[in-house]
This record gives structure tokens, C-alpha cells and sequence, in this order.
């Protein structure tokens, strides 16, 4: 998805745009503090020398080197070449729903992985093949990383690489405990639930599967819920 980005114009080459895969991983490797791990899922037919662009298999050998490079540190890349006859996506939304999972740590207690998916592949023709849609799309709204490209960086030798990341809560329907205190504070011996509803605001259409709803005229920006409160 990355290597494809625009690149549909005219005379575009046919191999994907191998320097901007590297863009991404660099940024990665630059931005995290080396406390992430990068597997970068490519079909092994971007690897043949009937494709690829003779410039690009020393980015190829760089990608696989266990060397402590001086410019860039690839060591916490992994590349996985998926084998032909085969679809790519499958192998990347596997690996990223299995290791993102929910999972319990020794102490019982249970967390979410930190997975992420760069991507900007909203993945609609792959979940209506899967038997639990509705919790595909929750993960995807909690796991997706959707990726753009700025200007370009004399320092760094590429375009910066722009990353929106997903929210730290999500956007839907849910149960929450509150406070049933008459000021709205968050003190007092007072307690109780509530039930907060998302209203439709502007954007909404890029979160529905069948991506046919359009945000009507007048509907805002920015987040608004209704919120139900439960009085004990």
C-alpha cells in the first residue's frame, strides 16, 4: 500500500515505489527509540530482477543486513516476502490480529498489544470475507495507521512522513461509570453509569463498511455524544 501510493499517473513505473517503503521504515526506526519491532510485508515478485530497478537491490541487501549500519540500523526490520499464487494482504492481517490480540499477562490481568498496521487500505473487500466483521472493524478502528507524505527534508534526504495514528478510545456506543454529582464534579460519595452515544459529524463515512453513507449538510466537525446517565 505504501509503495503504491501515488503512483497512478502517467509512464508510472511498473515495480512499486521502493524508496518510499524506506521513507516509512526510516522514520520508524528514527522516531520510536528502538523500542518497536518493524515487519515489512512485500509479494516476492518485487523482489525479481525482471521487476525491481537494479538500484533497488541495495536497499534489498541493506533491509536483510544484521550489520550495525552507520547511516541506518535495519536490525529491528524484518522483511517477509509472501510467496507467489498467494495475496499479500491475507499474510500481513493475519500476523497484525494475532499479535494484536487482547492477551492475558502473567498476573491475569488482560492488555492490548501495541500492533500496528500502516496502512491506508481500508481493507473492505478483505472483511466481508471474514465471519466476524463487526469485530474486525473495531480492531481496524484501534490498530489502523493511515500514512501521507509532506515536503521534502534536506536533513533527513526524504519527504517527511506523516502519520495519524488511531485514537486512544474508541468512537462508539459504550457503558462508562460516572459521578452523580449535581456540579459535574468527580468527587462525592455519589456514583453511577452512564451510556454515551456518538453523534454523526463530518468524515463518519470513512467508517462504515459499505462506505456508502455520506455525511449530510449541517452535520459538525467536530465530536459530539448524547450521553444517558444512570442515577443510584
Amino acid at each position: 500500500n505504501v509503495g503504491y501510493y501515488e503512483q497512478n499517473f502517467a509512464n508510472s513505473p511498473k515495480h512499486v515505489d521502493y524508496k518510499q517503503i524506506d521513507w516509512v521504515v526510516r522514520h520508524l526506526l528514527e522516531s520510536d527509540g528502538g523500542t518497536h519491532r518493524i515487519v515489512l510485508f512485500l509479494h516476492e515478485r518485487h523482489f525479481s530482477p525482471r521487476l525491481a530497478p537494479d538500484w533497488a537491490f541495495s536497499l534489498f541487501r541493506a533491509w536483510d543486513s544484521r550489520e550495525d549500519r552507520p547511516a541506518y540500523d535495519y536490525r529491528r526490520l524484518t522483511v517477509y516476502r509472501t510467496p507467489g499464487g498467494m495475496n499479500d494482504d491475507w499474510y500481513w492481517m493475519h500476523a497484525a490480529l494475532v499479535n494484536g490480540a487482547r492477551k492475558k499477562d502473567e498476573g491475569g490481568s488482560t492488555s492490548s498489544s501495541s500492533v500496528l498496521a500502516i496502512t491506508n487500505d481500508e481493507m473492505r473487500d478483505h472483511h466481508f470475507q471474514m465471519s466476524a466483521q463487526g469485530s474486525f472493524l473495531r480492531w481496524k478502528e484501534r490498530h489502523q495507521v493511515h500514512f501521507d507524505f509532506g515536503a521534502w527534508n534536506r536533513d533527513l534526504r526524504r519527504r517527511d512522513v506523516l502519520l495519524t495514528y488511531p485514537k486512544s478510545y474508541s468512537r462508539r456506543i459504550q457503558r462508562v461509570d460516572c459521578c452523580n454529582d449535581d456540579d459535574g464534579g468527580d468527587g462525592g460519595d455519589g456514583g453511577g453509569e452512564a451510556i454515551v452515544i456518538p453523534l454523526p459529524k463530518r468524515g463518519d463515512e470513512g467508517r462504515f463498511a459499505d462506505g456508502t453513507h455520506v455525511a449530510e449538510e449541517g452535520v459538525p466537525e467536530e465530536e459530539t455524544y448524547v450521553v444517558i446517565q444512570r442515577v443510584i
